[in-house]
């Protein structure tokens, strides 16, 4: 059996996690005979330049724990690991993702959960991204206008990579709204990929045991409406015009345009 490495990319071998092993905590570690030329060690003599040859294995486990750490974080509780899919789920994201990089499809892509207590297939994509596509992935859930954070998300590269921001939400906020703002321009203006999931859940209205002043009532109804918009709507027009370009999204806003 040859070394699978360099057929990690071909979206026909189906499993995001093709090539590794998992514990039941979710640890992964190389399985030697999927790469027999260095038994997983990632380092391999070769004779013909008198030296030993080191390739991007270790690199992309390292990537993939740095990920599951994250992942561990955010969801403490959930029920299965972003490797953990179908069959079906895993054909469609490896087509996805080869489709993508391979500039086939739009460079961007759009989806939407209903709900932040589980967690999206983004995390799923990040994963095979790193480890089936050996992708420079920067993953984000935008929380607050940050600085550093937005920097180390969309800093230039001499090689392709991929930004995946999870679950927006509270677009209300203008400090959100500014930094998914500054994403969907910077990488209209870059070579990046995107991935970007959006929340976008009915607001909860007040039950009959909950009594109300008409003040309490009318800001109430006046957040509601705020949160039942569709997360798109709260974009400008210049954002949402760039994000279309980029995912071939159909959405028509009635926001006015600013910057």
């Amino acid at each position: 059996m040859s070394c699978i490495l360099r057929s990690l990319d071909n979206p026909l071998l189906n499993g995001l996690a093709l090539g590794l092993t998992s514990t039941k905590d979710g640890a992964l570690s190389i399985s030697p005979q999927f790469f027999p030329c260095c038994t997983g060690q990632g380092l391999s003599w070769n004779s013909r330049l008198n030296g030993y040859h080191v390739c991007a294995l270790k690199a992309r486990l390292a990537k993939l724990e740095e990920l599951m750490k994250s992942y561990s974080m955010c969801f403490p509780n959930a029920n299965r690991y972003p490797f953990q899919v179908t069959p079906a789920w895993s054909n469609q994201i490896l087509q996805e993702l080869a489709g993508t990089f391979k500039h086939d499809r739009l460079p961007a892509n759009v989806s939407y959960s209903n709900q932040k207590t589980q967690p999206s297939l983004l995390w799923s994509k990040a994963f095979a991204a790193i480890w089936r596509f050996g992708m420079d992935v920067r993953f984000a859930r935008i929380t607050s206008f940050n600085p550093s954070e937005l920097s180390a998300c969309t800093k230039s590269s001499d090689k392709p990579f991929a930004i995946f921001i999870d679950q927006v939400d509270k677009l209300w906020d203008p400090a959100v709204l500014e930094a998914v703002e500054y994403v969907i321009q910077q990488t209209y203006n870059g070579q990046s990929f995107l991935w970007m999931d959006f929340v976008h859940e009915p607001a909860l209205s007040a039950t009959a045991d909950e009594p109300m002043s008409n003040v309490r009532q009318a800001i109430a109804r006046r957040l509601s409406k705020i949160k039942d918009r569709h997360p798109l709507d709260m974009l400008s027009r210049d954002s949402l015009s760039r994000l279309q370009n980029l995912s071939g999204i159909q959405h028509l806003s009635g926001n006015p345009s600013h910057a």
